[in-house]
């Protein structure tokens, strides 16, 4: 989704930004092998792309991406594609060391060494806590597997209803849980959709440790979460600390409104920082 979203704000800025899919190849193996597509599958159906394949031949198409700046997702090593220039965007914890001409990281907490940042929050129409009851107010409580499987033996919270991958099936269904919920129990440290229950004035609730660090999690572009640890049978209880977490709230979705607000700006700042180290 990032990746896609950045060739829309690229496009928006004037430049041939495409796309190139991976077809075959693994983090593991790597063996990656390219496509090119205009399957409205494969796309962002409000995106924007500068088609480079359609109508040339094999020859032209080459050209065009050995001329190329190309930016590789984290779990692709070096540039397969042999483009003039190429930049690695570490998107999560790299599963290797990071060698590239230049070294996006989508947050400063994932690598320890950048050229810059680009973070890019999404926030569903649907994620906000207008109109809604204050959290304390609210009586549902959820929780949330996710990613967290690989980490830690998770289970449901006792009197909470369990949010999975495919239910709700959509954004607006899980929006009306998450604006009536109190706690949102997530065993996914990273998960966008602790930020949905923190927009829609939800207090996120971490279960484990194991995945990233508190401490790192709490130095993510979006603010520190809410401090709160899990005590069985706290989902009838208010904290002591109420006022510093609605403030944790509220910082999260000030910083969250802003940060998409300012995404084409800090794109075209990207191209800058490019153009000075590679051009």
């Amino acid at each position: 989704m990032v990746l896609h979203e950045l060739c829309t704000a690229l496009n928006k800025l004037g430049h041939q930004a495409g796309l190139v899919l991976i077809t075959e190849g693994s983090q593991q193996d790597q063996g990656f092998k390219f496509g090119y597509s205009n399957a409205a599958e494969f796309l962002d159906p409000v995106g924007s792309h500068y088609d480079f394949f359609s109508g040339r031949d094999a020859a032209e198409v080459d050209e065009f991406v050995r001329n190329a700046c190309i930016i590789y997702p984290d779990i692709i090593k070096g540039n397969p594609l042999n483009g003039r220039n190429f930049v690695t965007y570490v998107l999560g914890k790299p599963g290797f060391p990071i060698e590239s001409q230049f070294v996006l990281a989508y947050s400063e907490i994932y690598i320890e060494k950048s050229d810059y940042v680009l973070f890019k929050p999404f926030v569903s129409e649907w994620m906000h806590a207008r109109d809604t009851l204050h959290w304390t107010q609210r009586k549902l409580n959820l929780t949330y597997v996710g990613k967290g499987q690989e980490f830690a033996e998770c289970s449901t919270i006792p009197g909470t209803v369990l949010i999975e991958r495919d239910w709700p099936k959509d954004k607006r269904q899980l929006a009306a849980l998450l604006r009536n919920c109190k706690y949102f129990f997530s065993w996914d440290s990273i998960s966008a959709t602790n930020i949905d229950a923190a927009l829609c004035g939800a207090v996120p609730v971490l279960m484990q440790d194991a995945q990233i660090p508190r401490s790192e999690i709490d130095q993510f572009e979006l603010g520190a979460l809410p401090p709160v640890s899990y005590e069985a049978g706290m989902e009838d209880a208010i904290p002591s600390n109420l006022a510093e977490i609605d403030a944790a709230l509220a910082n999260t979705q000030h910083l969250a409104h802003h940060l998409l607000a300012s995404w084409q700006d800090r794109v075209q700042g990207l191209v800058h920082a490019i153009q000075l180290k590679l051009e």
